[in-house]
């Protein structure tokens, strides 16, 4: 994998050999045949969206492709295997460890799913939907919600649904609906080398609720982030949209309160129980950055808050949630669990909390760690990671996260006033909290992926909590990608 230096093009073919740039040119003449001019792009001309990722440093590519179709795609596939050339696989590249995004200018082929769009297809009766990659998930809502239905995979970005499955997304209401693994019942790949032919497309399950009659080897390309293969398309299981939601943001009494509170909260609604977050102080600043804070706890914002929703299908006159919701609060003020709570704000506070990176972002580079922790250590792992963080005093730490689910977004901001953070501090930084994440029984990537990002930081941990992973993973990618020219993300040892 080519690093960027000072010396070298970052998007052109300026460095490469009279020989490399023969093979390119061929690989080009080929693929502009096969998918059109216009949907070919070399170089320098390469769309800056197809190459800047949301939070690192530009990619580069050779060549990016935009097939319209499976069978297209497959075809790139196989056309890339017969010229030995590396495909990095893209969807709406709204992804945060680089897993999408092409590295190599001078011979990775990119390849966007964008124009995947050949089926949608609504099973009613069997609430499913067989829909192509390239629909985005805001796009699919929006048109299943004319029936009542949603696929429940809920996100500030806007993913395509290739891409979702491409990194087992999870979500802010995971807790009631699980991540899209939980919600998928059929793919549909092309695979590049490890098929005959090269290209070959394969479809894994029959888009049933119940089936044993194979193994599940769909499941290897959920989470793989486009290592294995290509996902072109998929069969989703859908939910009824909720009728109603009830929101409230909470402040405890003391951070011991949080998952009492949770488990109380559990105990008394169960499913009716769609999201449980918490946002730290710092977090909550940064989702308001600009606006009124008088309307947000009489203008004290609190240490740590929890973001509680309940949503059910049953309309409010059979179920009233936010009486519910009131009535549990003033239960937890009168025992002195809960300290202060905002109500009657559902929007207000969702937007509160789609607004933190966005927030952190301006104040500085922005060091985001996506964790899953035991909820019998979440807080533990607060307290020794902030510990931690007194080795780098010009840190701010502003954490949030999926409570409910055990998901820890640990977001640190280097302000732009300390200078450039450089990369020996940065690895340190992170060393010790990934060292604390084994420790504790956590893993290092609870919904991001692994791609380049986070490469060394996966070796690193699976070396040290069960070396069996890195082997057998290695493995199953050898048997799918037996070259290593699909994707950028490498799972052996």
């Amino acid at each position: 994998m080519t690093e960027l230096n000072d010396s070298e093009s970052v998007h052109g073919t300026s460095n490469l050999s009279a020989s490399s740039v023969s093979s390119l040119a061929h690989f080009i003449d080929q693929v502009t045949m096969l998918c059109g001019p216009t949907q070919v792009q070399v170089g320098d001309a390469i769309e800056p969206r197809f190459l800047q990722p949301a939070r690192y440093g530009a990619g580069r590519a050779a060549v990016m492709v935009r097939p319209g179709s499976s069978a297209e795609a497959a075809a790139v596939l196989a056309l890339a295997s017969r010229h030995g050339r590396r495909v990095v696989l893209q969807g709406a590249h709204t992804g945060l460890v680089r897993a999408a995004t092409p590295m190599d200018g001078q011979d990775e082929v990119l390849l966007s799913t964008d124009r995947l769009r050949e089926v949608f297809e609504l099973d009613l009766l069997d609430r499913s939907l067989r829909v192509s990659a390239g629909f985005r998930l805001s796009e699919v809502n929006e048109r299943l919600a004319a029936q009542g239905l949603w696929f429940p995979v809920d996100l500030s970005a806007d993913p395509s649904i290739g891409g979702m499955l491409a990194h087992n997304t999870g979500g802010t209401r995971m807790l009631r609906y699980g991540d899209v693994r939980a919600n998928t019942l059929g793919l549909q790949v092309a695979l590049a080398e490890s098929a005959d032919p090269a290209g070959q497309v394969v479809r894994f399950g029959q888009g049933l609720q119940k089936d044993n009659s194979a193994l599940a080897l769909g499941q290897l390309f959920i989470g793989s982030s486009g290592s294995l293969g290509l996902i072109t398309e998929a069969t989703l299981k859908l939910s009824p949209l909720p009728r109603q939601r009830a929101v409230a943001l909470v402040a405890p009494s003391a951070l011991d309160a949080v998952f009492p509170l949770y488990q109380a909260v559990m105990q008394r609604w169960g499913v009716l129980v769609s999201a449980f977050e918490g946002i730290s102080r710092a977090a909550l600043e940064a989702g308001l950055h600009g606006q009124d804070l008088s309307r947000w706890f009489s203008g004290a914002l609190p240490d740590y808050a929890m973001l509680i929703e309940l949503s059910s299908e049953l309309p409010a006159e059979q179920l009233d949630l936010r009486g519910l919701l009131q009535g549990w609060l003033e239960e937890a003020f009168e025992s002195g669990a809960v300290s202060d709570a905002v109500l009657d704000a559902d929007e207000a506070i969702w937007g509160l909390r789609h607004r933190i990176s966005e927030g952190l972002r301006a104040q500085g580079k922005v060091i985001g760690l996506d964790l899953s922790l035991p909820r019998r250590h979440f807080m533990s792992f607060r307290e020794r990671g902030q510990a931690w963080l007194a080795h780098f005093p010009q840190l701010r730490l502003a954490d949030f996260g999926h409570l409910g689910d055990g998901g820890l977004h640990f977001n640190m901001v280097w302000p732009a006033s300390a200078g450039a953070l450089e990369p020996a501090q940065e690895l340190t930084l992170r060393q010790g909290l990934y060292a604390l994440v084994a420790e504790l029984g956590g893993s290092i990537s609870a919904e991001h992926g692994v791609g380049p990002q986070l490469q060394a930081a996966y070796r690193a941990h699976w070396a040290q909590v069960a070396p069996g992973v890195l082997d057998w993973s290695g493995r199953v990618q050898s048997v799918f990608d037996p070259n290593r020219r699909l994707g950028n993300t490498e799972w052996g040892a």
